[in-house]
This record gives C-alpha cells, sequence and structure tokens, in this order.
C-alpha cells in the first residue's frame, strides 16, 4: 500500500483540488520542492510557477499553474494558497503568447506609467510565464492533462 498525503489548493476563489496524493512538487523561492508523506512541518513563499500532483493510481501527474501564494506542510496535510490557480486543461496556449508579448511591450514602454501599473503587469507576466512553463513541461513529458 502506497503512503499518501492529503492535499488542499485553493485561490482567491474557490478550493480548486481536495484529496490524497503520492507527492507533491511546486516551485518555492528556494527551488522547487517535493512534499512526500509524513514531511517535516513548513511555511514556504511560492513564486510563479507549476505545481505537480502525483495522484495514486494514475500514471500521469495533475498540473496546474499557479501565481505564487503559500505552502503549509503540517500532519501529513499540504495547504497551498495562491491568488490564482489555473488548471492547465484550462489553459490556450496561443493566447498566452499574445499575453505575454504584450506585456513585454508594455514594460519595454512603460517610462510613464504609474507604478502600481508596472507592478500590475509585471504580475500578470509572471503568472502567464508560469502558465506557459506548465505547458512546456507538459508537452515534454508527453503528459496529457488530468481532468
Amino acid at each position: 500500500m502506497v503512503n499518501l498525503i492529503h492535499v488542499d489548493v485553493v485561490d482567491a476563489e474557490s478550493r480548486i483540488f481536495m484529496g490524497e496524493a503520492e507527492f507533491v512538487i511546486v516551485s518555492a523561492f528556494d527551488g522547487e520542492m517535493g512534499i512526500f508523506p509524513y514531511h517535516i512541518p513548513i511555511i514556504s513563499k511560492l513564486k510563479p510557477g507549476i505545481l505537480r500532483l502525483k495522484l495514486p493510481n494514475e500514471e500521469e501527474h495533475k498540473i496546474f499553474a499557479l501565481s505564487g501564494g503559500f505552502l503549509e506542510v503540517c500532519d501529513n496535510k499540504v495547504l497551498i494558497i495562491a491568488d490564482i490557480i489555473e488548471r492547465t486543461d484550462e489553459l490556450d496556449e496561443e493566447r498566452l503568447i499574445k499575453q505575454r508579448e504584450y506585456a513585454y511591450e508594455r514594460l519595454k514602454h512603460s517610462n510613464s506609467s504609474s507604478t502600481v501599473e508596472l507592478a500590475q503587469v509585471q504580475t500578470s507576466l509572471e503568472i502567464t510565464i508560469a502558465q506557459l512553463a506548465a505547458l512546456s513541461y507538459m508537452k515534454k513529458k508527453g503528459i496529457n492533462p488530468i481532468r
């Protein structure tokens, strides 16, 4: 029997995932972090990137793109909280490439923009890059999204 860890993934609007996993891999500020059953307690800030869940009895990982956020591990439970979490089966690569290019252009010509606007564009760009990275990872590994 495989050891499992309980995982809750929530964003600003709803619970995205709740269930058991064999392990969790997430992008933390100090690098990629793997969380396995009975991991020591930890709290970590997450950067925009890929969240991978290895579900029991599934060959492929469940993959999400997240905007950053926080991770808490305690008592064989993982809680991931982020402003924006998107399932990879909902991502449109063509739209994301256009968004990325638009954000780059706005940053390049931003000498008269407000600091708040620049921060918003930078955040949008980071999220878009994370989403494209999730899609790229899936293509490279030949992974189909789990619905």
